[in-house]
């Protein structure tokens, strides 16, 4: 097998014809500078502004890396696929790129021509608020995985935006920290990923970030919108703003920002053209703005083709069929003491407990989240994909907030008269009676969904609208319920009218909804089972709000003891599988991890099941590191990650086996949050964020410091064994081939990732140990074997200088280290370069 390409992607420019599009000079030309200004802004949230006059139509984008939500309202599902560390576990470009095209199929269900995504930014530090939507923490394997993705996405001529560009490594005042970061790290690092996406897949647009990097704004950041971006590496397309990241008028175009969103403007329309009347911001930028969003206009087709489609949900078959396969190679087998597979014979009662068993989490928190078609949990799975009996239990709580109605808890009566699942949402307009809008919604934490924005385009929903929620509960149980309330905006939740949460006289501020929530009220009343109650919730938008929503949650009676329960099914069974994680109130954009613990009595739940019974399975439902206290005495332990819709069946598959776990750490899981690179700096002071580990971030710090970590980068098992041998180097000067051969030693066919580390010897500059620089991702037959050629390119060697700003390859000794992971090398050789090269 031949992977000399491995550095390089298809096109993926797209197929639409630009040509198709009117002449752009000719428009430049014609336009009249208000109406230049207005197409480089948004109208509403989801949609740019269109000039009719003109024949130029208003393009719409829709979040985001792991689905394609649409814009919220419509209440249209999607298909949900895992996230970036899932994916990231898969070190498969072949099936991010499937993936990819699957979103790209997605987003034109939504009437969307850009998807918002991939996610390319790195974990700096496994608190990381937002690690979920990354890849890794490694700049070639997000580089080369971003880059499939981009071209699966715009092979389906829908624009793929990756980003957030750049530095953008945590969500600690995220939209005005600076992170500080010297030229080297910056470049061999943190723009590396990028770098890759642009040159191989050149996606239609990049996001730019929140935070500044180096005191500047990202989004006014000339040196790398203008000078890397744009210029060096020569990117023709939009450079969008994240939402609300605008914040400068002048800076941001003379910065290279092109679009600003969400709409309605607020640093662009008449003070952009005031200064560009005054000689502020020149012409010619701006013009070149209007070409570069009239290019992206036309790539998407929309001249030709100017009618919005309605939002659909299509449930298809083809994109199940991915979902469950990425969700599976994703999940990495960290442990294994002979456990797993399980073996039908013997496990002929299964218990299946914890949290995250019949209530897992599938994706993380805020704009990556969409409405999924349906979503299958490790308890459903596991007791239709097998021939046990299946005990239950929690064993445990782990929420923050009190957790979100299950499906058919609240129900309504629709517009026919039908019961429906959820609750009824009335939207009203200041001072009308009539509501703008009435549908039923399945309200979930999903702030860029659920209740629509005043600003989102097609609605009439106009600033300081209201809302009502309405639904009728009947609890299975009699006893005490809590009840919880929170929201960006003021609410009240009243239970057969009666006033039971006030949340609109006083508030304290939270965490929730990006920061723009309230922490949430509680209360509680002693229900009868059987019975109706009526529960209300009435909202008032705020004004100069970003995000609006709400999110309530129900707590049903509980046994007195969890985990008394949880114990004795574990004793009761032949095996145990426990599914302990997080959810979206911990892992989610707006605000970062303080602990790497599980949330709760989660480490107390597992020492005590696996005291009950050592056959006990391990599943972390987390989208990124966790400690784990107890991994030495686990049967086995499988990082599930947060894997999408088919989190269920693509467990239930690789626990007995009809699956072969395939998943390899795209991150390093440290032993203690004291040993990570960042623990000194992490989350900054006075509005900066040191970058003071520089090169030494992730493997690269505890190889070259000799940390043992507690799961190394790129460690995975799998139900077979794979060998490697005949290592061969060949090639001139810094460009070189690496051949071997791997062979499927074991019992059952399987997937091996083989992985190159280049190191070298005497380094005349400061370097790490060790760097991933190229891998690949093999299927082999049991038995067989394959012969596997990679390409070292130039880059693979090279540092930047900082003396020329420029890439430099410097003469002297490289070992190249091949093997299954950065502790597990299996063969290597030694590679000579006789001279410097500038490249």
């Amino acid at each position: 097998m031949d992977r000399t390409n491995m550095t390089e992607a298809p096109d993926a420019s797209g197929t639409a014809d630009p040509d198709a599009a009117p002449d752009s000079d000719a428009l430049i030309l014609a336009m009249t500078l208000e109406e230049k200004v207005a197409l480089l802004c948004g109208r509403g949230f989801w949609v740019t502004t269109a000039i009719p006059r003109l024949g130029i139509p208003a393009i719409k984008v829709t979040d985001g890396p792991n689905g394609a939500r649409g814009d919220g309202v419509s209440g249209a599902s999607a298909a949900s696929f895992p996230v970036g560390s899932a994916l990231g576990s898969s070190w498969n470009v072949d099936l991010i790129r499937a993936v990819g095209q699957a979103l790209g199929q997605e987003a034109k269900t939504k009437g969307a021509q850009v998807l918002l995504g991939p996610t390319i930014n790195l974990h700096r530090t496994p608190l990381g608020g937002r690690n979920f939507e990354c890849y890794g923490e490694d700049p070639w394997l997000s580089g080369m995985l971003g880059a499939a993705f981009v071209a699966g996405v715009q092979s389906e001529d829908v624009g793929s935006c990756i980003k957030h560009f750049v530095c953008n490594d945590s969500e600690f005042e995220r939209h005005s920290i600076s992170s500080e970061v010297d030229a080297r790290t910056l470049r061999e690092l943190y723009l590396t990923p990028f770098e890759i996406a642009i040159r191989q897949a050149r996606p239609w647009s990049v996001m730019s970030a929140y935070n500044r990097v180096n005191g500047t704004f990202a989004s006014s950041h000339a040196e790398l919108l203008r000078g890397v971006l744009k210029g060096e590496w020569g990117y023709d397309g939009v450079v969008v703003s994240d939402w609300g990241a605008a914040l400068e008028t002048v800076e941001n175009l003379n910065g290279g920002l092109d679009l600003e969103m969400p709409g309605p403007t607020r640093s662009r329309g008449p003070a952009l053209v005031t200064a560009v009347r005054e000689g502020r911001v020149a012409e010619g930028d701006l013009d070149d703005a209007v070409r570069r969003m009239l290019r992206l206009i036309a790539r998407s087709g929309r001249f030709t083709t100017s009618e919005p489609r309605a939002e659909q949900s299509l449930d298809r078959p083809e994109h199940r069929a991915i979902a469950r396969r990425a969700a599976i190679e994703g999940m990495v087998l960290i442990r294994n003491r002979g456990l797993l597979p399980l073996d039908p014979a013997l496990v002929r009662r299964l218990a299946v407990l914890g949290p995250n068993a019949a209530h897992g989490q599938i994706q993380g928190g805020g704009s990556s989240a969409v409405f999924p078609h349906y979503q299958v949990m490790p308890l459903e799975g596991l007791r239709q994909g097998g021939n046990w009996q299946v005990l239950h239990a929690p064993g445990c709580f782990n929420h923050k907030y009190l957790p979100i109605p299950a499906p058919g808890m609240l129900s309504f009566d629709n517009a026919d008269g039908k019961r429906e699942s959820g609750i009824r949402l009335q939207l009203f307009n200041p001072g009308e009676d009539d509501p703008v809008l009435v549908r039923g919604v399945e309200l979930t934490f999903n702030p860029m969904g659920g209740l629509p924005l005043n600003m989102m385009g097609g609605k009439r929903v106009q600033p300081g609208f209201t809302a009502r929620l309405e639904a009728e509960f009947v609890p299975d149980a009699s006893g005490e319920h809590q009840f919880g309330l929170l929201s960006s905006g003021l609410t009240r939740l009243f239970l057969d009218d009666e006033d039971l949460i006030d949340n609109w006289t006083a508030q304290q501020p939270g965490e929730a909804f990006f920061s723009w929530g309230s922490t949430e009220k509680r209360a509680s009343r002693p229900l009868e089972a059987g019975r109706s109650y009526r529960y209300r919730i009435e909202f008032q938008s705020s004004p100069g709000v970003l995000v609006t929503g709400v999110r309530y949650g129900i707590l049903p009676p509980q046994p007195a003891d969890l985990l008394a329960d949880a114990i004795d099914k574990a004793r009761q069974a032949d095996a145990v599988v426990l599914v302990v994680g997080s959810n979206a109130d911990w892992e989610t954009e707006g605000n970062d991890r303080t602990s790497l613990a599980l949330p709760g009595e989660q480490n107390a739940l597992i020492e005590a099941v696996l005291a009950a019974n050592p056959k006990t399975v391990v599943v972390v439902n987390t989208g990124g590191a966790v400690d784990m206290p107890w991994l030495d005495r686990a049967g086995a332990v499988i990082q599930a990650w947060l894997p999408g819709q088919e989190f269920g069946n693509a467990l239930n598959d690789v626990l007995t086996g009809a699956a072969n776990p395939a998943g390899r750490m795209p991150t390093t899981f440290p032993r203690r949050l004291e040993d990570t690179p960042a623990f000194t700096s992490y989350p900054g002071e006075n509005g900066r964020v040191y970058y003071g580990e520089r090169l030494f971030m992730g493997y690269r710090w505890y190889d070259s410091r000799d940390i043992e970590p507690l799961v190394p980068f790129g460690h995975g098992l799998s139900y077979t064994r794979f060998e490697h041998a005949g290592l061969r180097l060949s090639g001139i000067g810094a460009d070189v081939r690496v051949a071997l051969d791997v062979t499927n030693v074991g019992a059952r066919d399987g997937q091996e990732v083989v992985q190159v580390y280049v190191r070298p010897l005497r380094p005349r500059v400061q370097r790490p140990f060790q760097e991933l620089r190229a891998f690949a991702k093999l299927d082999l037959a049991a038995g067989r074997g394959s012969p596997l050629t990679l390409s070292l390119p130039p880059r693979a060697f090279a540092i930047w200088d900082v003396t020329s700003a420029g890439w430099r390859v410097e003469a002297g000794d490289y070992e190249i280290r091949v093997g299954a992971s950065s502790r597990d090398i299996r063969q290597t050789a030694i590679w000579s370069i006789a001279d410097d090269i500038a490249l």
